[in-house]
């Protein structure tokens, strides 16, 4: 059968949209045309088909359409003054999506690893399914959404990366990180830099603070605090040092048990994050408050500069994911398989694993991947972010048991893992004291305490 002298745009469009990026000899063997052929097809499909590289190799990919936001997006970055600067820009494929950088000769040093030939990739991008909305906050976010965005108020329940997308471009002005994507929230964001929000003077905290989290909570799930997962707003401060971007978690009154237990938890993450202060791992020592019943944490953020400045941050759960680490839980584990990828230094490997040795010496339950943070930059290695969300939560509440008293019962360390094993060990011991001997801690969670203390020292004269 002799070929066909021409090769159908429209069939030409319906094979890329369901088979993603072709060859041209691939088009030309499937639609049984000469080569030339397709040349003709794309140039009539122009600008709709997108060319995938330069050489010999090059694919051809049919553009996509997210929603009435068209196909393409720009990625801009804010640095330390609250400037933006083009960084990127994304293309919606059908097959993937592809990714162009505002300086071609000066990519950041990961990207071939994660994006092929014209920079294509066919998962979204890591960096931006990571600002997907999440935890307490984002699901208050996820309600407060325009109805016109056609958007679940449960952002867990976004059913692709195109949902995410929407959101970003629609209303990610206040993204955690430095990334703004499309202009309507780079307006936003240079609007901010013109007329900042309002801060709100130190001494004013135990007025508004309650104020703040009665409608965080009004905002947030009932029983939130229940369910493990702490409330938690929002607030920049007035200091002497200039407007202090924060996040404050808060409790439920004290006379709840659920109340007493999470003041009791939030003083031991205080106690915690000023012993990682000491020893370089956190950026600073969060403080507590105690107004109209409820506990205050008070942590400044450390991807904020002053009040409009921004640092890049990306969690361990976006590296592991786009980097396609092992099958693991296990913070230690997923570090090891970056470090023998050259994307982290020996000095971040073993940071991680002080952390998470600490964690476990003080009955810290919660070391998912989302709770260990990377600084986002364009170089390699990346470089391990401040610790955060370190407490003992293997005594939070817990559905019909507010006051959990479990076993504390941390293994010994291997033989290769002693020596840092007892440095963290000598951190917990700090911590257990601290916890102990203070006075915002109930004389529950006060014996709870020493009992800790006392199972540790005896662990730590057999390890």
């Amino acid at each position: 059968m002799p070929r066909p002298l021409q090769l159908d745009p429209a069939a030409l469009t319906l094979r890329l949209q369901t088979q993603g990026p072709l060859s041209a000899q691939a088009l030309a063997l499937a639609a049984g045309v000469d080569r030339s052929r397709v040349s003709r097809a794309v140039a009539a499909l122009a600008p709709r088909i997108v060319r995938l590289g330069t050489t010999r190799g090059s694919t051809y990919a049919l553009r996509r359409p997210i929603r009435s936001l068209g196909d393409t997006f720009t990625i801009r970055r804010i640095d330390a003054d609250g400037r933006a600067h083009d960084w990127a820009e994304l293309t919606a494929l059908h097959g993937g999506w592809r990714l162009n950088w505002a300086s071609p000769g000066h990519a950041p040093a990961w990207a071939g690893e994660l994006f092929g030939l014209g920079g294509f990739s066919e998962g979204f991008p890591f960096f931006l399914g990571e600002l997907s909305p999440q935890g307490f906050l984002g699901r208050a976010v996820g309600r407060g959404l325009p109805p016109t965005l056609g958007l679940s108020p449960d952002p867990r329940e976004w059913p692709s990366d195109d949902d995410t997308l929407v959101y970003l471009a629609a209303e990610g002005d206040e993204l955690p990180g430095d990334l703004l994507v499309g202009d309507a929230m780079l307006r936003r964001a240079q609007d901010r830099l013109l007329r900042p929000p309002a801060t709100l003077p130190e001494c004013d905290r135990a007025m508004r603070y309650p104020e703040l989290a009665t409608a965080a909570a009004a905002s947030g799930i009932a029983g939130s605090s229940i369910e493990g997962e702490q409330p938690k707003f929002l607030a920049t401060l007035a200091t002497g040092a200039g407007p202090t971007p924060v996040i404050v978690k808060f409790t439920d009154i004290f006379s709840t048990p659920t109340g007493r237990r999470w003041a009791d938890l939030l003083a031991a993450e205080a106690q915690a994050g000023a012993i990682l202060h000491i020893h370089g791992e956190a950026r600073a020592a969060p403080r507590l408050l105690d107004a109209a019943r409820r506990r205050f944490l008070e942590t400044p953020r450390y991807d904020r500069a002053g009040s409009q400045g921004r640092r890049g941050v990306v969690s361990l759960r976006a590296l592991h994911d786009a980097f396609t680490g092992p099958d693991t839980h296990l913070w230690t584990t997923a570090a090891a398989h970056l470090r023998g990828r050259d994307l982290i230094d020996d000095a971040a490997l073993r940071s991680i694993r002080l952390r998470h040795a600490f964690g476990r010496l003080i009955g810290n339950t919660d070391m998912h991947f989302g709770n260990l943070g990377f600084w986002f930059d364009d170089a390699l290695p990346f470089r391990l972010a401040p610790a955060y969300d370190m407490l003992p939560m293997l005594w939070a509440p817990a559905p019909g048991n507010a006051t959990p008293t479990p076993d504390f019962a941390p293994a010994l360390p291997l033989p290769a893992e002693r020596e840092i094993w007892h440095e963290a060990a000598g951190w917990a011991a700090d911590f257990w004291q601290g916890v102990a001997a203070d006075p915002q801690v109930s004389p529950e969670f006060a014996a709870i305490a020493r009992a800790a203390q006392a199972t540790l020292g005896r662990l730590r004269e057999v390890a």
